[in-house]
């Protein structure tokens, strides 16, 4: 894992993290919307979004996941959404490291909840979403909606 890092994506991404981001967005979904860089700096334009990549020794993106703080009258709250390690790299809690970091990113951002949708098929994730401490709470078309409390 020390060989493994967080990047913040900054406002001006590379082609070869677009291309990455790609790849990684295959295997979340079976219909991809290819993500062009215009679309992704518009993306990251916007106050409060963030996207996290963990690279690898070769500067490649290998799992990433995006948050989006708002803040309204009463609070503030989080959405996590894209969460996704390449298949090559999973099982070494990738995923949890990223989630673990994005909460963190939460509660700094003083957040009031975290919430996020995942598919009832990829079991690991839902187990790996209520291990962290988030509650289902409901379904959304057909995907289950969980919160954590912060």
């Amino acid at each position: 894992m020390n060989l493994l890092s967080f990047e913040l994506l900054a406002g001006n991404p590379t082609d070869q993290q677009v291309r990455d981001i790609n790849e990684l967005l295959k295997q979340l979904t079976n219909n991809p919307k290819l993500v062009e860089i215009s679309a992704l700096k518009k993306i990251l334009d916007q106050s409060g979004v963030f996207i996290v990549l963990i690279t690898n020794t070769e500067g490649r993106s290998i799992a990433m996941a995006t948050l989006a703080v708002r803040s309204f009258l009463l609070n503030t709250n989080a959405i996590i959404e894209d969460v996704v390690v390449d298949s090559k790299y999973r099982g070494i809690k990738l995923g949890k490291n990223i989630m673990e970091y994005l909460i963190t990113m939460a509660r700094e951002k003083e957040c009031s909840f975290v919430s996020l949708t995942s598919h009832p098929r990829r079991k690991e994730s839902n187990q790996m979403y209520q291990g962290l401490g988030f509650e289902l709470v409901g379904k959304i078309r057909e995907s289950n909606y969980y919160r954590l409390q912060l």
